[in-house]
């Protein structure tokens, strides 16, 4: 028989104690447990009841933990379990705080999928396949997220990837039409939209007036840029290059590379020295 010769109130959270057994400290709990126990200084106890009053705070504490985890936003069963390993407690007391959260509904990943796929398509920054890998790096079940993911349908994703587009070439107008249209690929294609969709958001974009309007507004910034850059790399490439056709062959590449069309590479090459 061991005795329980110290009871102190901890000093960082004033619900739980330190309790200590021949003068050794030997486990923490909630003052809930001391009282539903009776516990008090001096009091005999055996090796069981400790490991029975150690397993039932630490069911308590896992819980209170995971409520609080809870309490900031909705979390799936697989990142309160991670949160909690880390935490150090042991699988049984997890997967006891699982089964109560569960009953009491606190967590549900089917809810939770669908919550979250559905704040994806209100704030149209992702496309669905993107959406999906976090899910399954959530921890939610495949099959949960397959049947929810059908939420997010191709037309949806194509009006995302359409809005993007358009907020992209606000932003980046004063780009060569073809760069543009490599960096809104690029964009569009690490946001996990497919390259069927990427073709189709490009081509609107073509197709408008108003961006077709902007394009020819630039037309002629742009014929000007390219042909400083077209003399630039004349001069740089003739030293080497001795071969007309292949001199002009790298000095309209180059230009290529920067993402000119090709109607402006031919004027900014047929006008090298006239700047």
């Amino acid at each position: 028989m061991q005795k329980i010769t110290s009871i102190q109130e901890q000093l960082k959270n004033k619900t739980r104690v330190n309790v200590y057994i021949n003068n050794t400290y030997s486990f923490s709990c909630n003052k809930e447990i001391i009282v539903k126990y009776k516990l008090k200084e001096g009091l005999n106890i055996n090796k069981d009841d400790i490991t029975q009053l150690v397993e039932e705070t630490n069911k308590k504490h896992s819980f209170e933990m995971a409520l609080h985890y809870l309490s900031f936003k909705s979390r799936t069963k697989q990142e309160i379990i991670n949160y909690l390993l880390k935490k150090g407690f042991e699988n049984n007391i997890i997967n006891n705080t699982i089964e109560k959260l569960t009953l009491y509904k606190f967590v549900d990943d089917k809810k939770h999928a669908i919550n979250f796929i559905n704040n994806a398509i209100r704030e149209k920054k992702k496309s669905s396949s993107l959406v999906k890998t976090e899910l399954i790096k959530k921890g939610i079940d495949i099959q949960i997220v397959e049947e929810c993911i059908s939420i997010f349908s191709y037309n949806i994703d194509l009006d995302i990837a359409n809005e993007i587009s358009k907020k992209y070439f606000n932003k980046k107008q004063n780009l060569p039409f073809k760069q543009f249209k490599d960096k809104l690929s690029q964009l569009l294609l690490r946001k996990g939209f497919s390259w069927e969709i990427v073709n189709k958001c490009i081509s609107n974009l073509e197709n408008s007036g108003e961006v077709q309007t902007i394009i020819d507004s630039n037309k002629e910034k742009f014929e000007l840029q390219a042909i400083k850059l077209a003399n630039k790399y004349f001069c740089k490439y003739s030293k080497k290059e001795n071969n007309p056709y292949l001199l002009e062959k790298k000095v309209k590449h180059a230009l290529y590379r920067k993402g000119y069309d090709i109607d402006i590479i031919n004027t900014a090459f047929n006008n090298i020295n006239n700047v």
